[in-house]
């Protein structure tokens, strides 16, 4: 069974203050598409926050590759 994890980057911050920072996920999704549903909910709530979001969904056999 495949597994699938959210990686990407937030960045915070105006000017010399502007921050990025790589994360990934620790919820483990059965498929790409619950995986793609629980990234477009967690932009949504950050939305009105200002951050810049780019993830995506990575099968979990890759993610080293990725990181």
């Amino acid at each position: 069974m495949l597994k699938f994890f959210l990686v990407g980057w937030v960045c915070l911050g105006q000017g010399v203050d502007y921050k990025c920072v790589r994360m990934a996920s620790e919820v483990v999704h059965p498929t790409y598409e619950s995986c793609n549903e629980y990234y477009q909910l967690v932009a949504t709530d950050l939305a009105d926050t200002g951050a810049e979001l780019n993830f995506t969904c990575v099968q979990a056999g890759l993610i080293e590759d990725v990181l």
